[in-house]
């Protein structure tokens, strides 16, 4: 019996879960939403304590402790390769994609490379616990540029995409590389964004694909000349954000435009949730850690 093109493109996808610690519900929720969008399910895990009971069908991958975000992906990434697919789709534990999500983002990808364009990867809709959401980012105006979705498109180009959600044709991945472990977390997927850009790939999102995800440990209400309402993480985040934004700028790859955006950024994270923000000293503290091992070049986990 053939396949109908639904189920076709579904096969050629296998998604790639990334855990530490997670809430077991919650995971399980996801490789279940995953295992009937996708052709293949594999979660690499950094070290949990405790994971849920897992389908038979769905691959692990447990590592032998916390070796960060990108280690992982990129086991993720090595295991989608031997099972044959020509797609990886990156989750974070934390997310739930829509029952559409997976196609969508492949009509996407399918629409804009028959129209000649080079497509690198694919991303979706984040939309927040409150609901809300920011489009896609692009590097405007020396800042992180939210450009609204419009849903009356199939795609819009981006400058990055947020790991969570990412469709990546493994063919680009073979070209552009893998992901760079010594940022081990945060700024691996910019990292990524950029150097396939400087390869001449295009990044894209998707406006019908929806990803429910939370950016962030919590939302915190800021006043600084009118209220704010900000993602806040935990401290040791701050250490990361600021050492590889850091570690970035010596990268061949990292233009001006993304330069001036993250300064932006950096000069955001100082002045919010080191100096407005409840627990401002620790971060402060992670902040200045940061700064001193990125002017090192010093990668790897925080020590």
């Amino acid at each position: 019996m053939s396949r109908s093109p639904a189920d076709a493109g579904r096969a050629d996808v296998v998604a790639v879960i990334v855990s530490y610690h997670p809430d077991v519900q919650a995971l399980a929720r996801l490789v279940d939403t995953l295992g009937r969008q996708t052709g293949s399910v594999v979660v690499v895990d950094n070290a949990s304590p405790s994971l849920p009971e897992l389908p038979p069908a769905v691959q692990l991958i447990r590592l032998p402790r916390n070796l960060g975000v990108a280690a992982a992906q990129n086991a993720g990434l090595q295991a989608a390769q031997r099972l044959g697919a020509r797609f990886a789709l990156l989750l974070d534990q934390d997310s739930l994609p829509a029952a559409d999500m997976t196609a969508q983002l492949l009509a996407a990808w399918h629409g804009a490379t028959a129209q000649g364009l080079r497509v690198g990867a694919v991303g979706p809709r984040i939309i927040d616990p409150q609901g809300r959401s920011e489009g896609f980012v692009v590097f405007g105006g020396g800042r992180y540029r939210a450009l609204p979705a419009d849903e009356g498109r199939a795609w819009m180009p981006c400058d990055m995409l947020i790991a969570s959600g990412t469709l990546l044709p493994l063919d680009v991945v073979d070209e552009v590389g893998a992901m760079a472990e010594p940022l081990f977390i945060d700024k691996v997927d910019t990292e990524w964004s950029l150097r396939a850009a400087s390869r001449g790939y295009r990044l894209l999102g998707a406006p019908r694909a929806l990803l429910h995800h939370r950016l962030g440990l919590r939302e915190r209400r800021l006043w600084f000349f009118g209220w704010r309402q900000l993602a806040q993480h935990a401290p040791f985040r701050y250490y990361y954000m600021v050492r590889n934004g850091l570690l970035l700028r010596r990268l061949p790859h990292a233009h001006a435009a993304w330069r001036r955006a993250d300064r932006r950024q950096l000069l955001s994270l100082l002045l919010y949730f080191g100096l407005l923000a409840p627990g401002r000293l620790a971060n402060l503290r992670m902040m200045w850690r940061g700064l001193l091992d990125g002017r090192r070049g010093v990668g790897g986990p925080l020590r």
